[in-house]
């Protein structure tokens, strides 16, 4: 816990534009690590990417990240999406309707952060006052990214492999345009092995080929996916060495 949130101070400190932590179920509670680093840092946006209706009812996401968002000065960012099997296979979990779900899961997220009675939702009187936090979906899928185009705010890519990109971007702007976070799965470790969905070298091999993704796709953001088991604090300071060279 101490050495994600000191993650997050020091990319805020590095002038890094937004930090994601993953929800990985009953791994660290990625609100809480936010909520004690946004009191620690001044510009950086906040987001969790992604977490899962399936596992937290919308409506309470909506009033976690809206407080976020409150305590944070307007910084907190949604991502939301099914969940995978690090999330799901602890409770044997399955999801039939990934598309509905996920459909009636961003509606409410909105009703509540926009304070919006519909079918779905009836505010209280003590529910906390209207927030514009944007709500993401993280899939890659096409029905689910084709659901992003016309729901969300934006989509979040995080791990895909190239060959992919072409159809994700067509998907996702099928409908209006969004923004997007592509976050490239990189592996700067001397040993790593390469593969489709993995980034390997060192910063300055790394960024020339974010740099292309970028002039190609022009996302919203664009950003290195951490997932080596080597410490947090180290693994960030490549990160931020490759940005500087971008």
């Amino acid at each position: 816990m101490d050495d994600l949130v000191a993650a997050v101070v020091r990319a805020d400190a590095a002038g890094l534009d937004e930090v994601w932590i993953a929800d990985e179920g009953v791994s660290r509670e990625p609100m809480i690590v936010l909520a004690a680093a946004a009191r620690e840092t001044t510009h950086i946006r906040l987001g969790v990417g992604i977490t899962s209706p399936v596992l937290r009812h919308p409506g309470a996401l909506a009033a976690s990240i809206s407080t976020l968002d409150e305590l944070s000065g307007g910084r907190a960012m949604l991502g939301l999406g099914v969940g995978g099997g690090l999330s799901l296979d602890p409770f044997g979990l399955t999801v039939e309707r990934r598309v509905g779900m996920l459909h009636d899961a961003v509606r409410t997220v909105h009703d509540v952060l926009r304070g919006t009675e519909t079918e779905r939702y009836r505010p209280p009187v003590h529910a906390s006052p209207p927030r514009d936090v944007p709500v993401f979906i993280g899939s890659r899928g096409e029905q689910t990214l084709r659901l992003a185009s016309r729901e969300a705010d934006g989509a979040f890519f995080s791990g895909l492999p190239d060959e992919l990109l072409d159809d994700a971007f067509a998907w996702v702007r099928s409908e209006r345009p969004i923004d997007v976070a592509l976050y490239q799965s990189v592996r700067f470790r001397p040993d790593a092995v390469a593969a489709p969905s993995f980034l390997c070298g060192r910063p300055d091999v790394v960024a020339p080929h974010l740099t292309a993704l970028a002039a190609r796709y022009r996302p919203a953001s664009i950003g290195i996916s951490l997932v080596d088991g080597d410490p947090v604090g180290e693994m960030l300071e490549r990160a931020i060495e490759t940005f500087a060279l971008l």
